[in-house]
């Protein structure tokens, strides 16, 4: 049985010294900003409040939009800036006789960054990927399956397009049936979602992929429930936690999928272009490496035949490491309290206002760190436009389902206070 990895003692202790060997002299001169270390005892306010003065976001800011793009800390930039200033002034210097130690992401294993990604969801290195997106690793999990004319897919009709467009790619190429289910009905109560998938799954029935946290209206699904059915009726579980990672505690084990996707440069505050697939170790050959180089067929090498991209970023996979390290610093049992706080801050207050109207399920079991509202008599982009003169980025979802705010660990009381106020004003008219 797999054992979790101790994180803390991991993520500290991981020196990486293949891929760090002789490129050391470059970097002397400068020196990076120390890396935040809130203590433990300290309380959850004035730990986010010193969190904050550590990104790049201007002074004045509230940026509400990490269901986007996550902001990264400054420890994280300074990195990406550092490993890419290493690489360029040693890039004479590599070492051709061996592979590792190439600054070539998709020709070496990579396998102390996927330990260190596996540290945090739970698995071990031979199931984790590294890739660029939550929307690569799908479109290779599609794409890597013997599917065919009638074989069904099982989702919902609030996926991300980059989470449900490589099936319905599928579909149109193969035959293949994507039944895209509609869910806000059923946001009755986790039981009632669980049970519109129970009616839906056929013996045509192959692969059921669903969001733990959906994009646009921030809807927590249950989905430890949804891969135990997956699993009773012989179906594959593939979940896209492109919301999820970095927002909440996710154990993939515990969760029981098939395969998971994500995007680190969203809510784990990643450098952009970071994304992580995973595929349980006993499920692995049930898919074809759809990019192919030189490992393209070795089963041996575990998810790594699925890192076949070709020449990529390894000071961006540096920053990732970056990131990790300063999520595990703050806590992510912390994190997710803080940011349900917010949560909650918010939605009383929307209750109390007239005219502003959740989108978002007022289910708290199905509720996370995302909230889309409107203001009757309000379009989305009037609303987002308003909060944005009081400098509250957010994102419009269209006028049936107003803005979406995402409360992330840079975000403050205060900020939820301002949002309130806005909403306020405008549903006075």
């Amino acid at each position: 049985m797999h054992r979790p990895l101790a994180r803390r003692s991991f993520l500290s202790g991981l020196a990486l010294p293949s891929l760090a060997a002789g490129l050391a002299p470059a970097l002397e001169a400068r020196t990076p900003a120390a890396p935040f270390a809130p203590d433990p005892d300290t309380s959850d306010a004035a730990v986010f409040a010193e969190a904050r003065r550590h990104f790049l976001i201007p002074e004045g800011v509230a940026y509400c939009n990490t269901g986007t793009l996550g902001a990264s800390p400054r420890e994280v930039v300074e990195e990406v800036a550092r490993r890419t200033t290493q690489l360029e002034s040693e890039l004479a210097d590599w070492d051709y006789t061996r592979v590792d130690g190439e600054p070539l992401t998709g020709y070496q294993p990579l396998t102390e960054f996927r330990a260190a990604v596996g540290a945090v969801v739970n698995a071990p290195a031979e199931e984790i990927a590294l890739t660029q997106n939550a929307t690569m690793g799908m479109g290779f999990l599609a794409n890597g399956l013997d599917l065919a004319a009638g074989d069904e897919v099982v989702s919902t009709d609030q996926e991300h397009v980059g989470g449900i467009c490589p099936w319905r790619l599928l579909a149109k190429r193969r035959g293949v049936v994507v039944k895209e289910l509609p869910l806000t009905p059923a946001l009755t109560s986790p039981e009632t979602v669980v049970g519109l998938f129970a009616e839906a799954i056929t013996p045509r029935t192959r692969v059921l992929m669903v969001s733990q946290i959906t994009s646009s209206l921030g809807i927590r699904l249950p989905v430890r429930e949804l891969c135990a059915l997956a699993r009773e009726r012989g179906v594959l579980s593939i979940v896209d936690g492109a919301q999820a990672v970095g927002q909440i505690r996710v154990d993939l084990k515990e969760l029981g999928c098939d395969a998971y996707v994500a995007s680190p440069h969203k809510w784990l505050l990643a450098p952009k272009g970071t994304g992580v697939l995973h595929v349980r170790r006993e499920m692995q050959d049930r898919f074809w490496t759809t990019l192919a180089s030189s490992v393209w067929d070795d089963r041996d090498k575990g998810a790594f035949r699925f890192m076949q991209f070709g020449t990529g970023s390894v000071p961006v996979a540096y920053g990732l490491l970056a990131a990790l390290r300063f999520v595990e610093r703050l806590g992510i049992e912390r994190i997710e309290r803080w940011d349900a706080a917010l949560t909650t801050r918010l939605r009383d207050g929307l209750a109390g206002i007239p005219r502003a109207a959740l989108t978002s399920p007022s289910d708290p079991r199905l509720a996370a760190a995302i909230t889309t509202f409107r203001v009757e008599g309000v379009t989305a982009r009037q609303l987002q436009d308003a909060l944005w003169a009081r400098r509250i980025r957010v994102r419009s979802q269209g006028d049936a389902k107003g803005v979406r705010l995402s409360a992330h660990l840079y975000v403050s009381p205060a900020d939820i206070d301002t949002v309130l106020d806005v909403v306020s004003s405008l549903a006075r008219g």
